[in-house]
């Protein structure tokens, strides 16, 4: 059971890690690492929706080398670029609303460390007003493969931190986001 909860969690590990290299080169790697974890794990019984998440998952790999392929050919070697995951303020969640990885930028912004806010779900940090509604505005990004709009988020000091998000959802339901801070109200 314990070699089947880590190979479970070793391939999700190795997915969003490659969605998040932006490194042409270590992206290639990450690529070839996520892949085998991934059959690794096909290998293994899955439910039917695990299942479903692994092959979407590696799709999305496949898609994302192909780019990588297209970009390393058009530009010799220039860094991957794809803007859903670039910039100061970017965010990875699961499809449980937790948070898989973080920017610098975000940390900066709300106060936590990296390691503070990894595992913290979507309605930790949102401002205690809209903790509501999480579950469905989360949902309507599911439904809706992404959305964009603003949010109102609690900083660890209690500042209210609104922003502007664009994101986009995975068939597996992750959400990759782009947050812009707005001036306060304050």
């Amino acid at each position: 059971m314990v070699d089947e909860v880590e190979n479970s969690e070793q391939w999700m590990h190795y997915y969003h890690s490659a969605l998040l290299e932006l490194d042409s080169d270590k992206l290639r790697e990450r690529i070839q690492k996520a892949e085998g974890a991934i059959q690794k794990r096909l290998q293994s019984p899955t439910g039917g929706e695990e299942s479903r998440a692994i092959r979407d998952a590696l799709q999305n790999l496949r898609v994302l080398q192909q780019e990588l392929k297209s970009s390393v050919a058009a530009s010799r070697g220039s860094r991957h670029d794809h803007p859903e995951f670039s910039g100061e303020y970017v965010v990875f969640v699961d499809a449980n609303r937790r948070y898989v990885d973080v920017t610098d930028g975000v940390c900066s912004l709300l106060g936590y460390s990296r390691a503070e806010l990894l595992g913290k779900t979507i309605d930790e940090v949102a401002a205690p007003e809209i903790r509501g509604t999480v579950s469905e505005t989360f949902q309507q990004f599911v439904n809706a493969g992404g959305l964009s709009g603003q949010f109102l988020l609690l900083a660890r000091d209690g500042r209210r931190v609104p922003i502007r998000y664009d994101s986009k959802v995975f068939p597996d339901g992750c959400l990759v986001a782009r947050w812009e801070p707005l001036p306060s109200a304050a």
